[in-house]
């Protein structure tokens, strides 16, 4: 088990032990168990997914830094939020307005935002997804 201290600017999100931690790094996904190499990552817009033996914990997180030791990780993020206190319904809306401002392509400015907001819904449905596929497995 590995170490893992999950912090955002307001709170500590998970202080406790994995088997395993999941999450999107700029240069790829990374995975990480106990004994991993010194490492220090930069975090992508994504799912972060703490593996118990009985329990995986999925946070979203819009991106931060992680500084891996081989008993210890620590996450450090602006912000997060539990997965499943994300609105899925409200993600696909907001997915679904920034592809057609897309395509309207009306200025930079405007093309700019929309890009960011349907890489955010698309990160943030990655992380439903994990959840998902975690609920699924536990049945």
């Amino acid at each position: 088990m590995i170490d893992i201290s999950f912090i955002s600017q307001e709170q500590t999100l998970f202080e406790g032990q994995a088997k395993m931690v999941v999450m999107d790094g700029k240069e790829g996904q990374l995975g990480v168990v106990k004994g991993h190499s010194p490492l220090l990552a930069i975090l992508k817009p994504g799912p972060v997914r703490m593996i118990t033996d009985d329990n995986e914990e999925v946070f979203f997180t819009n991106g931060g830094f992680a500084e891996v030791q081989p008993d210890h990780i620590t996450i450090l993020v602006d912000s997060a939020l539990r997965a499943d206190d994300l609105d899925e319904a409200k993600i696909l809306k907001a997915k679904e307005e920034a592809e057609k401002l897309l395509k309207d392509k009306k200025d930079q400015k405007e093309f700019a935002e929309a890009s960011s907001q349907l890489t955010q819904s698309l990160s943030q449905l990655r992380a439903i997804e994990a959840l998902k596929k975690n609920i699924k497995l536990k049945k």
